[in-house]
């Protein structure tokens, strides 16, 4: 076995890169804080985590890969068995060290003066040696990042999906994160400059890339990815009721299947972070659709619509936003002078409803009218609820004659829950109908059919608050074995 006879001394939180041969090991150290955690508890608590950025390439799915040692005993660095032992695997590692606390450790406070006893060694040191296997070519390497801390995880894996597709057309994709809210409730203090969540994008030919490594943060990180921060736009939105941040991705073709990693820093990428279950996604197949979003009056409106056939308009997306969103502004004013007429804000005999406001009333009638005035596009026919559209059969007249599409393509219809919100929350006084047999719903909308599975393409077009599950996204992943070890410790 050839060895690595110098020690390299880890820092808390601040995880270390190095590249190590096949057969030889690399040894380092950590030193304790005894003076912390003490408390109430038993033991201290030293959590080890490390990622392989790269490997060999020739490594079959059943070889061990690299190996880590850990122990408290200094003779470990000459008999690696003394010690623990963590494998990598799927590129990841994680263990836990556990220091007990000598009884001397313990303050103890006497009556004539503050006179703490503490214990005669206020340093332990944690060995760790990393082993890499003797059965690859003699010039196999690997490269990896190895972290330890006596409060967190440095680095870490999610098993669950952290990103969706929200839609596409034929060059871009719009994706955003999960529920941030508890993250981070401040909206004003977003930056995205500060972000801590990122896009990597990789063509889905590479989807069996990181197969030996897809646990790795390290690795998709350094990968070959074909898009990054370096250019993906990167915002935030509260549209669905909830903080998320958003991914806009442009410059794709057509007919074309991606896969996207979403990941996170916890201190900059200098400092570990997490990686969650990547995800596909597919762009439309030619350019009758286009992808507009943050609208500023149907400001929950984010997918594809039909192109505008006007030269005047082509290929700007801002011009299509505001050519779509000033028609629902005009058509939304009668109703708002009506409403007006409702009484609101007064006595609690005299409101129309004791479970919901004039507020409410506006709020669902205008993701109708987005929804119904701005109808989403698609390039194939993906449902039932899809309608075939043509240039002698548009949706109303400011269809057939201001948007003019001069491609055919599929009207995702909308969801019918989208009316039944205005009957729910309005003032029976408007007379605001909706079908209630199937054989009429199908007719003008359609029914979320897939809304819990997996499918990029919906059944319907559903426009207003959605139910997004509130995560803590960093600070709680897919480590339970760990944590539960943790929860028991101090439980003991």
């Amino acid at each position: 076995m050839k060895r690595s006879t110098s020690s390299e001394g880890l820092q808390e939180f601040t995880p270390i890169r190095d590249t190590i041969l096949q057969s030889e090991v690399k040894y380092y150290s950590f030193s304790v804080n005894t003076s912390t955690g003490l408390g109430e508890y038993y033991e201290l608590l030293i959590f080890l985590t490390g990622n392989i950025c790269s490997q060999p390439s020739n490594i079959l799915s059943n070889e061990t890969s690299l190996a880590v040692y850990y122990s408290f005993n200094s003779t470990m660095f000459a008999n690696n068995e003394v010690g623990k032992m963590e494998l990598f695997e799927n590129g990841y590692f994680q263990a836990l060290a556990d220091l007990p606390i000598p009884a001397t450790s313990t303050t103890t406070t006497t009556s004539a003066s503050s006179t703490t006893s503490a214990s005669s060694v206020d340093e332990e040191i944690l060995y760790i040696a990393v082993r890499a296997p003797q059965n690859i070519n003699i010039t196999a390497s690997w490269t990896y990042q190895i972290g330890v801390s006596q409060n967190d995880l440095v680095f870490q894996w999610d098993d669950r999906s952290f990103g969706s597709v929200v839609d596409t057309d034929d060059n871009s994709a719009l994706i955003v994160t999960g529920n941030l809210t508890t993250y981070t409730k401040d909206w004003d203090s977003l930056n995205v400059s500060n972000a801590k969540y990122f896009l990597y994008l990789y063509p889905y030919e590479m989807k069996d890339y990181f197969a030996k490594m897809n646990n790795s943060w390290c690795a998709v990180r350094n990968g070959p990815a074909l898009m990054g921060p370096w250019n993906i736009e990167n915002s935030y939105t509260t549209r669905n009721g909830g903080i998320q941040q958003q991914f806009m991705i442009e410059n794709l073709n057509q007919s074309t299947r991606y896969i996207a990693y979403i990941l996170a820093d916890f201190s900059g990428k200098d400092f570990g972070g997490a990686l969650y279950r990547p995800f596909e996604f597919e762009t439309m197949s030619d350019s009758a659709c286009e992808l507009i979003y943050d609208l500023e009056f149907c400001n929950r409106v984010a997918y594809s619509v039909p192109a505008i056939g006007n030269e005047t308009f082509a290929g700007d997306k801002n011009a299509t936003k505001m050519v779509y969103d000033n028609n629902v502004k005009q058509l939304y004013q009668n109703f708002s002078k009506a409403l007006q007429q409702i009484p609101c804000d007064t006595s609690p005999d005299a409101v129309f409803s004791n479970l919901k406001n004039c507020q409410d009333c506006a709020e669902s009638y205008k993701d109708w009218l987005c929804a119904v005035s701005i109808p989403r596009c698609n390039t194939k026919n993906s449902s039932a609820g899809y309608i075939l559209r043509n240039s002698t059969n548009q949706r109303n007249d400011f269809m057939q004659n201001v948007i003019r599409p001069t491609q055919d393509y599929y009207e995702v219809l909308p969801c019918v829950n989208v009316c039944q919100a205005i009957v729910r929350d309005c003032p029976a006084d408007f007379g605001f109908m909706c079908p209630t047999k199937n054989e009429s719903i199908s007719l003008s909308y359609y029914w979320d059919l897939n809304s819990s599975s997996s499918s990029q393409w919906p059944t319907c077009n559903y426009v207003g608050k959605m139910a997004l599950h509130t995560s803590k996204a960093v600070e709680v992943l897919a480590n339970w074995a760990l944590l539960a070890v943790v929860v028991l410790i101090q439980l003991v």
